[in-house]
């Protein structure tokens, strides 16, 4: 990529505005009651009387998988602490672990003092580790996505900020949003997770799903520096599967609202239903996320098809940049920001972490 377009999204991050900081959380009334686990059968009711949307769990674990305890701090709650709590996938793609249990530090470089100067350095300072971030992505394109994200996150923290003075953390809609293992959070993590590291694992298409399962199966090392990227000669041409997608995401047109690829659920459908379907009765069923990459690829193809074959367009023309432009302008609703903030809010004060 040419160092002009380079100076140009330096020129443009340059400007971003710091953040408002975020006082500390909520230490819960002496009288409030305990707080017990959410009955599954209640959640359903709580959660749509709180105005969170079907799919909850797949618009916010958009916003959290590549979070980072530098960001909780400065959109959301500066005092946050390293057991956070907020899971992410882990950007390290070498490694075992797919999902972390809390956001990591990132080690941004706190001599910059605007969010999108410490994300560009970030990117840059591992441009050249192809198991870091998303796969497939060249540098420009991860630099776009650090960007897409921190608007994601300015815009939830003006729903933090309201959300915090109004919501009880140790009620019951707090209850069910904390529980990951059953309101789908676990479940599409570790979906992000498997997609970002084997593009179109889940398309449906053989000839990309037999590029990762054909690979030594005893051989992680192996297998890993074999993963689709750049240049990759995958064959993307056969038909994509049952569902349509442009790119890793969908829109639902009417709404203007941006779910997750493979979130096949009618968004119209009511939100009990999309509980029990975000929970592990539903296409997650059986699916032992514990268990290593290998031995669930061949399962995570053939059970968590949707047709994503992750065919989008490298971001290296303006003709491709209104392709990425558009991609990212669908997630930029109200339904996502306070899905993302509720959510975050509950969990940063969860047991008053």
């Amino acid at each position: 990529m040419h160092w002009n377009v380079y100076f140009i999204i330096l020129m443009v991050i340059t400007t971003a505005m710091a953040g408002p900081t975020r006082k500390p959380p909520r230490t819960p009334s002496s009288t409030s009651p305990p707080t017990s686990p959410p009955r599954p059968e209640s959640c359903p009711t709580a959660l749509k009387r709180a105005g969170i949307s079907p799919m909850f769990a797949s618009m916010v674990t958009h916003s959290i998988h590549s979070l980072t305890l530098e960001d909780i701090r400065y959109y959301f709650n500066n005092s946050a602490t390293e057991e956070n709590g907020v899971p992410t996938v882990n950007m390290d793609l070498k490694s075992e672990q797919r999902v972390l249990p809390n956001a990591p530090l990132a080690g941004y470089d706190m001599d910059f003092s605007t969010s999108g100067m410490r994300a560009f350095d970030l990117v840059l300072r591992n441009m050249d580790r192809s198991w870091w971030g998303v796969s497939g992505y060249n540098t420009l394109e991860k630099i776009g996505h650090a960007l897409h994200m921190s608007e994601a996150w300015t815009n939830a923290a003006q729903q933090y900020k309201s959300i915090s003075k109004t919501v009880d953390p140790d009620s019951e809609v707090c209850a069910c949003l904390n529980d990951v293992e059953s309101n789908g959070i676990m479940d599409h993590l570790n979906l992000i997770a498997f997609k970002i590291r084997y593009p179109g694992i889940t398309s449906g298409n053989k000839n990309i799903t037999t590029h990762f399962l054909d690979l030594h199966p005893n051989n992680n090392t192996t297998h890993r520096q074999k993963r689709a990227g750049p240049g990759s000669e995958i064959d993307y041409s056969a038909k994509k599967g049952p569902f349509k997608y442009d790119a890793a995401y969908h829109a639902n047109r009417e709404e203007g609202i941006l779910y997750a690829a493979c979130d096949c659920y009618d968004p119209h459908e009511g939100i009990a239903k999309a509980w029990k379907r975000s929970g592990k009765a539903n296409r997650f069923q059986d699916i032992d996320f514990d268990q290593s990459d290998v031995k669930l690829l061949a399962e995570v193809a053939e059970k968590l098809v949707d047709g994503d074959v992750a065919e989008i367009p490298h971001l290296d023309s303006a003709e491709h940049w209104t392709y990425w432009r558009d991609m990212f302008k669908m997630g930029k609703h109200d339904k996502a920001h306070f899905d993302l903030a509720m959510f975050l809010f509950c969990k940063l004060n969860e047991d008053n972490k």
